[in-house]
C-alpha cells in the first residue's frame, strides 16, 4: 500500500530562537517497519521541500533504527524535497501519518491543504495516524459532515504534563491535550514519556517519542485490515 507520511517545515519554536523541527525516532521506528512489510511511503510536509529534524532528536548514538534512517543518502535526498500537499492526490493513498516534533504544532493545523487531504484518505475509508505533537493536524479537521475528525473518538498526544516539563507551555500556541479535549476527543496517556498508543478503529495516534516502535507496530496491524 502507499502511505504518505508528513514532517513539519517548522525550524524555530515561536518567536524563540529555540531550533525545532521533526522527531527522528518518530518518523524512523514507522518508516522501517511498514517498509519493511512491504509499503511504500513518500514523505510530504505543508509548504513542499525540505523538512529538518529538531535538533534534540539527533541523539541517536545507540539507536541503529535512528543511525540507519538519518545517515542513508538516498533517505536525505527524499527529505530535502518533500511533496507539497496540493500536489498529492488522495486517492493514490491508503494512509497519512503525521509525525510529531514542536514544529508541528504551528504548521499542520493552519493547513488547508492537509485537512482536506486527511479528511479525504479517511473518508474513503483509509487509515489517519499521529504521534506525538503529529496530532495538532486534528486541531481543525473536519469531516464532510462538519463534525471534527476525533469528536467521540479515543486519541493521545503529547500531554500537558510533559508540556510543562520540557518548558514549552508558554511558548507553544496550544496545549493540545487540552485542545483535543475540547473538540470531544477521549483523551488517555500514560505516565510523562512513557510509551502509549491508542486505536479507534483507522485513527492511531500515539503520546510521544518513546512509542515510535508501538505505533509503527499499531500502523502495520490495522493496515493489514484494509487489504
Amino acid at each position: 500500500m502507499n502511505i504518505l507520511m508528513v514532517l513539519t517545515n517548522r525550524t524555530k519554536l515561536g518567536e524563540t530562537d529555540k531550533k525545532t523541527g521533526y522527531f527522528l525516532k518518530e518518523v524512523a521506528y514507522p518508516y522501517y517497519i511498514l517498509k519493511r512489510a512491504g509499503h511504500k511511503i513518500d514523505f510530504c510536509s505543508p509548504s513542499g521541500f525540505r523538512v529538518t529534524p529538531d535538533p534534540i532528536s539527533l541523539n541517536y548514538d545507540k539507536d541503529e533504527i535512528i543511525i540507519k534512517f538519518f545517515k542513508n543518502n538516498e533517505m536525505q535526498k527524499k527529505l530535502s524535497s518533500t511533496i507539497h500537499p496540493r500536489n498529492i492526490v488522495s486517492s493514490d493513498y491508503s494512509g497519512i501519518i503525521f509525525i510529531g516534533g514542536h514544529g508541528s504544532i504551528w504548521d499542520f493545523p493552519k493547513n488547508i491543504n492537509l485537512q482536506n487531504l486527511t479528511r479525504e484518505i479517511y473518508e474513503n475509508l483509509g487509515l489517519v495516524g499521529a504521534i506525538c505533537h503529529g496530532s495538532a493536524i486534528f486541531a481543525n479537521l473536519k469531516l464532510s459532515n462538519g463534525n471534527y475528525l476525533i469528536s467521540g473518538k479515543k486519541v493521545s498526544c503529547f500531554s500537558n504534563e510533559e508540556e510543562r516539563q520540557v518548558q514549552n507551555e508558554n511558548i507553544v500556541p496550544f496545549l493540545l491535550e487540552t485542545k483535543l479535549k475540547s473538540l470531544g476527543a477521549v483523551y488517555s496517556k500514560a505516565e510523562n514519556f512513557e510509551p502509549h498508543v491508542e486505536k479507534d478503529n483507522r485513527l492511531i495516534t500515539a503520546q510521544n517519542a518513546s512509542s515510535s516502535e508501538k505505533f509503527g507496530e499499531a500502523l502495520l496491524e490495522r493496515l493489514k485490515y484494509l487489504n
